[in-house]
């Protein structure tokens, strides 16, 4: 018996030598993606386009298409035989006001008249000119389908000359019938206002073409395949305000923006213009996710740069690992880092948490990294001080992917599009990014994708408009 004491001793020590040269090797957590590359969050934005009239333009066109005879009357039997003719012209050129959200219309008239005047029984026909300026007041508004509605009505007249015949030496004044006459034909001059301001205030043609301009894709950078998409929803304005030299508005075109990468993106949204709906007041705030992408294989690379050869030591010293290798992928919107560990335990653990983009250092760092739920369960049971360490931390504190060039060339790429970026002939697209928030992480099949959300202002102006 005492000689196999010795053996004994010496299998035991083999079998406790084979055990601590086990490798510690628990099964993957499952690797699975919910996103793609281009699978950038959408965002709500508003798009302006200012309406900006200048009331001297307006007042030029409407000269130009009222002009000549505005109203005969080429009878002196009609109106219950009021034995009189009248022919009205425009005078001089239309002057076009604006006060209290309105336009005021000054409309000079020259009129030429007719009178029959029974004189002993017998009836006498005298012609007389005289001038006067007919007051307008025009209030403006659209409806849903963009059509400009005027509404103008008479406010009264100023005598520029006063009608009278004469009658040998005698002369006789008509001015009460007269007014009566104009104060009737007023509306129907009224009517030719309106005619010729809606004529002149079409909106749908222009709102028409931005809202397809809009729905096709932007290249914002051809090195990165980056597009700016845009999906128009609906359309806002406000209602017209004249005063001083303009009458303005605001259309708002309410629309979801993102970035898109990868090959072209298609159109957006419907073709069909939405009917206009009228708000008192339009938010201005327009809002993009800017991405910085970095492939697998290059994060893989920035984290073991940080990672590999690093030693870590536990109970005081007595035990120590030193980190051999380090793989990424994703989880279902976590990160896995699968490392490789050699020392006082050889083999693979894996460790699971939240990416995040620090825009302190503008990098991808990781928050809530701790061991897999199998590699937890099997430290527990043959390397306890492992588990209860600090590694995860330690590791979390030492993770760092930087973004912070690839956030700034995307940046830079959209800004160069948002300024002065003619969409086509006369329409013209403006804005100013100056507001950047982190927005969140997107882990792909491919990629590491940082988002911060832009936000800033954007404007497209209509030429002519």
């Amino acid at each position: 018996m005492k000689r196999l004491f010795p053996f004994a001793i010496a299998v035991c020590g083999l079998l406790v030598s084979c055990q601590s040269s086990a490798r510690f090797e628990p099964p993957p957590p499952e690797e699975k993606y919910n996103a793609t590359s281009s699978s950038v969050p959408q965002l709500v934005s508003v798009i302006n386009i200012p309406v900006a009239i200048p009331v001297a333009e307006l007042e030029r066109k409407i000269n130009a298409q009222v002009a000549g005879l505005l109203y005969a009357d080429s009878s002196l039997e009609n109106n219950n035989r009021d034995e009189l003719m009248l022919k009205v012209w425009k005078r001089e050129a239309i002057r076009l006001e604006t006060a209290n959200g309105q336009f005021n219309l000054v409309v000079p008239l020259r009129i030429w008249a007719k009178k029959g005047i029974n004189v002993l029984g017998t009836m006498n026909y005298q012609d007389t000119e005289f001038a006067l300026d007919a007051r307008f007041i025009s209030r403006i508004s659209v409806n849903a389908e963009y059509q400009v509605v005027t509404n103008t009505t008479a406010n009264g007249f100023d005598w520029i000359e006063k009608p009278y015949l004469k009658l040998g030496f005698i002369e006789v004044p008509i001015t009460g019938l007269v007014e009566r006459i104009i104060t009737q034909q007023q509306p129907d001059i009224a009517r030719q206002m309106d005619a010729q301001l809606r004529q002149q205030l079409d909106l749908k043609p222009y709102i028409g073409q931005v809202w397809q301009l809009l729905r096709q894709p932007l290249l914002v950078s051809r090195a990165h395949d980056a597009w700016l998409r845009v999906t128009p929803l609906e359309i806002w304005m406000t209602p017209f305000t004249a005063n001083g030299a303009m009458a303005q508005a605001r259309i708002g075109i309410k629309a979801r923006t993102e970035t898109w990468l990868g090959q072209k993106a298609v159109a957006a949204g419907t073709p069909t213009v939405p009917p206009l709906r009228l708000s008192n007041q339009l938010a201005d705030d327009f809002q993009l996710g800017l991405t910085g992408e970095i492939p697998h294989a290059a994060a893989t690379r920035m984290a073991a740069s940080e990672l590999v050869g690093k030693s870590f030591e536990f109970q005081g010293g007595k035990r120590k690992i030193t980190l051999t290798s380090v793989d990424l992928y994703g989880n279902n919107g976590n990160l896995v880092i699968k490392t490789g560990v050699t020392g006082s335990l050889d083999g693979t653990v894996y460790l699971v948490g939240k990416p995040f983009f620090n825009p302190e250092n503008q990098m991808i760092q990781m928050r809530d990294l701790d061991f897999a739920l199998d590699t937890k369960s099997r430290l527990a049971k043959t390397a306890g001080w492992l588990a209860h360490g600090n590694l995860a931390k330690r590791m979390q504190d030492n993770f760092r992917i930087p973004v912070g060039s690839q956030l700034e060339t995307a940046r830079a790429a959209i800004q160069a599009q948002l300024t002065n970026y003619p969409l086509a002939k006369g329409v013209t697209l403006n804005g100013r990014l100056n507001d950047f928030t982190p927005s969140e992480v997107i882990i792909t099949s491919q990629s590491i994708i940082a988002v911060v959300t832009a936000k800033g202002k954007v404007d497209v102006k209509i030429s002519g408009l």
